[in-house]
């Protein structure tokens, strides 16, 4: 059976984790996994199957919630697992090479890149600080209040419309009041990462998501964020902030990406 390799993390050559140390973890199929060469840095890699991690099957795969969810979940073990023993670059899920030949390539051809972003990580960890907007009825409930049953004409669409103004105006200053609180946990982290802001639907709660943001946060600096979030949270009652971490630096692994 032919096979493709699976990268998960780069490490420094020196912190190249033994045959012993990956013996209990497994990947994304399943596979023992081991570490690769390279100058000064290490990948750990594991050999999957070609005929189900080709570009075909691989998008297929991608399209079924059910799997993704198992293989993200694997993928995170095995780089939580070697972040624990100390500074570790995740590679993006689904990095696959045709041969560890080429895996080691990477060592090489980026070997300066993933040099700076192993050391601008050691010592530190992703933290994610999402804010949502509370206490903002929903247009449906708007809808369906008291008043909905009294609608003269033109009284009623300037009503839908002041209703409609105050939802955009509550939405605009919630998220000003986000950029705030960026700015502040900015202060405390040595580089930041905006993600896309998630649609309701998708963060699987009913409140306006105004800020998702990742910072990367010295070990020593953890108390500080934690209590900045408290009171950054207690100074804006109206958004609800939350903490998650510590993680690995995912979004910070990508040299071109960091900011």
């Amino acid at each position: 059976m032919s096979h493709v390799t699976w990268l998960y993390a780069v490490v420094p050559a020196d912190r190249r984790p033994e045959p012993r140390e990956l013996h209990d973890l497994r990947g994304v199929a399943a596979e023992p996994l081991r570490a690769l060469s390279g100058p000064g840095l290490a990948v750990v890699v594991g050999s999957v199957p070609q005929a189900d991690f080709d570009e075909g099957p691989l998008h297929a795969h991608l399209e079924d919630p059910v799997w993704l969810e198992h293989a993200v979940r694997a993928h995170h073990r095995v780089v939580e697992a070697l972040a624990g023993a100390g500074p570790t670059l995740p590679l993006r899920f689904a990095t696959l090479y045709h041969d560890d030949a080429r895996a080691q390539e990477l060592l090489r051809a980026r070997h300066d890149e993933l040099t700076e972003a192993l050391r601008r990580i050691d010592r530190r960890t992703e933290w994610g600080v999402k804010a949502y907007l509370t206490g903002r009825p929903s247009a449906r409930e708007e809808e369906t209040g008291p008043e909905a049953a009294d609608r003269p004409g033109t009284a009623y669409l300037l009503r839908r419309r002041a209703q409609r103004q105050q939802r955009e105006e509550t939405v605009r200053q919630a998220s000003e009041d986000a950029r705030s609180v960026h700015a502040q946990l900015a202060g405390l982290a040595a580089a930041v990462a905006l993600h896309p802001l998630q649609p309701a639907e998708a963060s699987g709660r009913g409140e306006p998501m105004v800020l998702n943001g990742s910072y990367l946060v010295d070990h020593a600096d953890r108390k500080r964020l934690e209590d900045a979030v408290a009171a950054l949270a207690d100074g804006h009652p109206h958004l609800r902030l939350e903490l998650t971490g510590p993680w690995p630096p995912y979004s910070f692994a990508d040299p071109e990406e960091a900011g």
